[in-house]
C-alpha cells in the first residue's frame, strides 16, 4: 500500500473535484437564500449543496487515508499537526469573520438576524473546539447544545469530520502501532463518539460511513484492483455508476443515502484509473489550482456572505442579480483571505509544529 502514489493529473483532477464542489455549495446554498431556479431544490431535485458535502467526506476519506499510510517514521504528533495545521489555520480567521459580519449584521438590523441563539461566547468557544452538536452534551450530560457559530451554519460538518481524523489517526497511528493498554482505549473511545454516532445516524446520516467509503477506495486503489480491465470496461462502468447514482438520487431525493454514497465512491476509484495520464494544459493547471487554493476557506465564510446580502438587500433588488452577487462576493472574499491562510499560513504553522515535534 506504501507504493502506491498519486499522479500529477490524479491530484489535479482531485483538485478539479474539490473546487467544483466548493462552488456548488454556494450555487446550492444561493439557490436557497434568494429563491432562484427553483427547478433545481427540493422537491423537484436534491439538495446540490449536499450532494457536494458528501463528495468531500469521500475525497477526504481516500485522501486523509493516502497521506497518513503512505509515509514511514510517521506518528500521531505529525499526523496531529498536518491536520491541525491544514483545517484550523483557515478555520480560526473564517471564525473571526463570521463574527465580525454577524456583528454587523446585529448592529444594522437587529431583527432580521436569525441566528441570536448561535451567536454567543459558548457558541464561538465550543465551535474553536469543535463541539458543534456534540453528542453527549444533549445525550447523557443534558448540557446546553453548542451548534454551529453565528450565521455560518455549515460548521458543524467541520466538528464530523475533525473527530474522524483524531478517531482514524489514533486507531491506525497509536492503537495499532503500540500495545493496547487502558489509556488508549480510553482516549480512542473519545476520539470515537462523534464517528460512532455519525456511522448511521446524526446529520447527514452517515457521514462517517461515507468516509470510510473514501478509505477503501485507497484500499482498493493502492491495491490496483483495475489493473487488468481494459480502459474501455473502465470507461463503461464509469457511466454505469453514474447512471446507477443518477438513478438513485432521482428516486430518493436523499443526498446522503448509502447507495448513492457507494455509487459516489466508485465512481472515484474508476476515475482515479481513467485520469492517471492525462495531460492538462498549464492553463488548466493553474486555474484548477487557484480554484482549489482557496475552496475551504470559501466553505466556511459564504453561508454568512449570502446571509448578510439576504438581510439588507432582499427588498428591491432582482433575486438573480442578488444571486449571481453572492456568488461573486463570497468567492471573491474567500479568495483574499485563503489566500494567505489556506497556502501560506499552513506551511508555516506546519513548519513551526513539526519543528517542535522534532526536538522532543
Amino acid at each position: 500500500m506504501k507504493d502506491y502514489k498519486l499522479t500529477e493529473s490524479n491530484s489535479i483532477a482531485l483538485d478539479l473535484v474539490r473546487g467544483i464542489s466548493a462552488q456548488l455549495v454556494v450555487v446550492g446554498h444561493g439557490f436557497s437564500f434568494f429563491g432562484v431556479f427553483k427547478s433545481l431544490q427540493q422537491p423537484n431535485f436534491p439538495w446540490i449543496q449536499n450532494i457536494a458535502v458528501l463528495i468531500f467526506f469521500i475525497l477526504s476519506g481516500f485522501l486523509i487515508t493516502y497521506s497518513t499510510l503512505r509515509k514511514t517514521d510517521y506518528n500521531f504528533k505529525h499526523f496531529l499537526a498536518d491536520r491541525f495545521s491544514r483545517i484550523y489555520t483557515a478555520f480560526i480567521p473564517a471564525l473571526f469573520f463570521v463574527l465580525v459580519i454577524d456583528f454587523i449584521s446585529k448592529i444594522l438590523s437587529p431583527k432580521e438576524y436569525a441566528y441570536e441563539s448561535a451567536y454567543s461566547l459558548q457558541s464561538f468557544i465550543g465551535n474553536l473546539f469543535m463541539f458543534q452538536d456534540f453528542p453527549l452534551f444533549k445525550g447523557i450530560f443534558n448540557l446546553p447544545v453548542i451548534t454551529s457559530f453565528g450565521s455560518s451554519r455549515v460548521l458543524w460538518t467541520l466538528a464530523v469530520e475533525w473527530w474522524i481524523y483524531l478517531f482514524f489517526g489514533y486507531l491506525f497511528l497509536v492503537v495499532f502501532k503500540k500495545r493496547l493498554n487502558f489509556m488508549n482505549i480510553l482516549v480512542l473511545g473519545f476520539f470515537a463518539i462523534v464517528p460512532a454516532f455519525n456511522f448511521i445516524d446524526g446529520r447527514g446520516d452517515g457521514l462517517t460511513l461515507f468516509w470510510i467509503f473514501g478509505a477503501l477506495v485507497y484500499y482498493f486503489a493502492s491495491k490496483n484492483v483495475l489493473k487488468n480491465i481494459r480502459k474501455p470496461i473502465i470507461i463503461a462502468l464509469f457511466f454505469s455508476f453514474v447512471l446507477l447514482a443518477s438513478l438513485r438520487i432521482y428516486i430518493t431525493m436523499n443526498e446522503y443515502e448509502t447507495i448513492f454514497a457507494f455509487s459516489l465512491a466508485v465512481l472515484l476509484l474508476l476515475s482515479l484509473n481513467l485520469t492517471k495520464d492525462i495531460n492538462f494544459s498549464v492553463f488548466w493547471i493553474k486555474t484548477i489550482k487557484l480554484i482549489a487554493s482557496y475552496s475551504y476557506t470559501l466553505y466556511l465564510v459564504h453561508y454568512s456572505i449570502l446571509s448578510f446580502i439576504f438581510i439588507y438587500f432582499k427588498d428591491g433588488y432582482n433575486p438573480y442579480f442578488l444571486f449571481v452577487l453572492g456568488f461573486m462576493l463570497s468567492n471573491v472574499i474567500s479568495f483574499i483571505i485563503g489566500y494567505y491562510t489556506e497556502n501560506r499560513l499552513t506551511r508555516k504553522v506546519k513548519k513551526y509544529l513539526y519543528s517542535k515535534i522534532n526536538k522532543i
